[in-house]
């Protein structure tokens, strides 16, 4: 064989070498296009149904809301209705002319009123701290989320720019390097 027909066969082969070798990395490149798109539908879908439930998360919080409310109102109910009935009964007490007397019935139930008022008012802003610190747990925990998705998207353009240099550093130094090989056959 002549120096040409090995030249020729050597640049027939590489080429196919070439050919198959593009085609392997463009099979790759297509599946993970198609594993990331994928990712990228499921991820899209499970946030979508997260989204859809957030009506039936708030109307849960607002009921625990009313029924907290309403078991303050009707412990405070409660308890008033038992004040009621012992004043009742120091006042039928007083009207036998015990010693009951010594007692006003008005000043006692004005200080059970002003206990069921503290108390009542104590159980409300108590819900109301942990509305609030709920509240300020939601906002810090999205503030978090929002940091991640910044960081994350610093963190995919320093790689992207890192890949990008080292694909152009081996393609200055693969044509550097096929410049010289021509140059070498010549």
């Amino acid at each position: 064989m002549s120096t040409k027909e090995n030249t020729t066969k050597f640049n027939k082969d590489n080429n196919n070498f070439n050919e198959r070798t593009t085609n392997n990395l463009n099979q790759q490149q297509d599946a993970i296009n198609k594993t990331l798109d994928n990712t990228l539908h499921n991820v899209k879908r499970t946030t979508d149904e997260a989204t859809r439930e957030i009506p039936q998360y708030t109307q849960r919080i607002a009921e625990y809301q009313e029924q907290t409310i309403q078991t303050i109102k009707d412990i405070a109910s409660d308890f008033i209705e038992a004040e009621k009935e012992a004043i009742s009964s120091y006042q039928t007490q007083v009207d036998k002319g015990s010693v009951w007397d010594w007692y006003n019935p008005q000043r006692i139930a004005e200080n059970y009123a002003g206990m069921v008022n503290n108390f009542t008012s104590y159980l409300l802003n108590n819900s109301n701290l942990i509305n609030n610190a709920l509240a300020s747990n939601i906002r810090v925990y999205n503030t978090a989320l929002e940091q991640t998705r910044d960081n994350l998207k610093t963190l995919a353009k320093t790689n992207t720019n890192f890949v990008q240099s080292v694909n152009r550093q081996n393609s200055d130094v693969n044509t550097r390097s096929r410049s010289n090989e021509r140059t070498t056959r010549y």
